[in-house]
């Protein structure tokens, strides 16, 4: 059972909304009305029975149905596992979970068959954030309720770090790019930066001048959809390999954008622990950066 100190008071299935953002209306139904939340223990299956501030809510994990997502033998790098979260490497390629435009299987059927996550939505269980099909690197997800919204909380308030290495057309140096991203409104497929958009900040250092290319080091503050790609873009510096936010090229230098989530730091969502991962690049991104010195 997963113990939740709601601190709200109100319709029970307005809380746990509250609680759990991302689980929908329907689903917290569901779960409510097959006895699978108690209220100081006692076991409610009214969502709207009527929840005080200092109450006890206990909503029992539930594994999705195979008939939902079907799980597959897919191989996954786990950096690190325990109850509360598991840590991946995701090789480029992959897409983190089902989608309308996503053919075949994902990171998240490859980790259902291994382990559980929290039941937070009927395709992205467990997903707190997401990296790109062609990014590579470390993602962290949730395996319980009260995980998932630690994880959350800590990138709502910037607190968790994530750092990733992109090989860019040009000479960069450092700086910090803070202009709004949202939808076009032209293509919903692509972000660009908009007025009207999303806070996002990203903060960039360069690592190495190669002729005409740099490798730069990204540390984001938020996570908007696309955001290192569109704010690199932004400042003339494309990822190279980017087929829709870059620059045509001569020859194809790499198969995919060159950007890998290098490190992940946050704090243990039950033991409040510092945690710090680090992924070494890809071989594609090495002997992509091999290539361009050879070429100097």
């Amino acid at each position: 059972m997963e113990r939740v100190l709601s601190g709200k008071e109100g319709r029970l299935d307005l809380v746990l909304k509250e609680l759990f953002p991302d689980l929908s209306r329907e689903k917290i139904k569901e779960i409510i009305e097959s006895g699978k939340v108690s209220v100081d223990g006692r076991i409610v299956t009214r969502p709207g029975f009527r929840v005080r501030g200092e109450s006890v809510i206990k909503v029992e994990e539930v594994r999705f149905t195979e008939n939902i997502l079907q799980p597959c033998d897919l191989p996954v790098d786990i950096v690190y596992e325990d109850e509360s979260i598991v840590v991946v490497d995701k090789p480029a390629g992959l897409a983190v979970h089902p989608a309308p435009s996503v053919k075949g299987s994902t990171l998240i059927h490859a980790l259902i068959s291994r382990t559980e996550l929290a039941p937070v939505n009927s395709v992205r269980p467990g997903v707190v954030h997401r990296l790109d099909k062609d990014t590579s690197g470390l993602m962290v997800l949730a395996k319980t309720f009260q995980s998932y919204n630690n994880l959350v909380k800590q990138i709502q308030e910037r607190r968790m770090i994530k750092e990733y290495i992109a090989v860019v057309h040009g000479k960069v140096k450092s700086g910090t790019i803070n202009v709004p991203i949202g939808r076009s409104p032209t293509d919903r497929t692509k972000m660009k930066v908009l007025p009207a958009g999303r806070v996002a900040v990203s903060h960039y250092e360069a690592l190495e001048v190669i002729g005409d290319y740099s490798i730069v080091k990204i540390r984001i503050e938020t996570g908007r959809t696309h955001q290192i790609r569109v704010h690199l873009a932004y400042i003339g510096h494309p990822v190279v390999g980017d087929k829709v936010y870059g620059i045509p090229e001569k020859e194809e230098l790499i198969k995919r954008q060159a950007l890998h989530s290098s490190r992940l730091s946050f704090l243990h969502p039950l033991t409040e622990e510092p945690l710090d991962f680090h992924s070494p690049l890809p071989e594609d991104i090495r002997n992509l950066i091999e290539r361009l010195r050879r070429q100097v």
